[in-house]
């Protein structure tokens, strides 16, 4: 756990210190307001910033899921917890004409309706496009650490 930390706070000053371009700067404000809509337990957050015909791989599901079954999912286990506090530190953001990939580190303290709390740390990739609306996300991985 210590060199888990440690690791983070590298990369965390590293990221901090990077100056990002204009389009990465925009789509890592996409990731982070996807984030807000989420933490505000807005089950429909994915019709916002997910494309139609995207799939997707978080950490807790056995198999990619689409965006209709991320939303299914979120109005189920949404009102089961409650993000408490988070932390998103970007390690790297290639934008490459209408795609990007965003790679970060993530940290969520999250409380159940038993009042229990969890803290989870990991890490992420996401796979966006460039569509006329904006940035949206076509696919994901994301990993808890042990």
């Amino acid at each position: 756990m210590k060199k888990l930390i440690l690791i983070m706070l590298v990369f965390c000053g590293i990221s901090s210190a990077q100056e990002w371009n204009a389009a990465q700067t925009e789509v890592w404000n996409v990731v982070l307001a996807s984030y807000a809509d989420i933490e505000k337990q807005d089950a429909n957050w994915s019709t916002k910033w997910v494309t139609e015909d995207a799939m997707v791989w978080g950490g807790s599901y056995p198999m990619p899921r689409s965006r209709d079954a991320v939303q299914r999912w979120d109005s189920y286990q949404m009102p089961q917890s409650k993000t408490m506090m988070s932390n998103y530190s970007p390690t790297a953001i290639v934008v490459h004409g209408s795609t990007a990939v965003a790679h970060y580190y993530y940290s969520s303290g999250d409380k159940n309706k038993e009042g229990k709390h969890k803290t989870t740390h990991g890490r992420c990739s996401d796979v966006l496009a460039k569509t006329k609306a904006g940035w949206k996300f076509v696919a994901w991985h994301c990993s808890d650490e042990s």
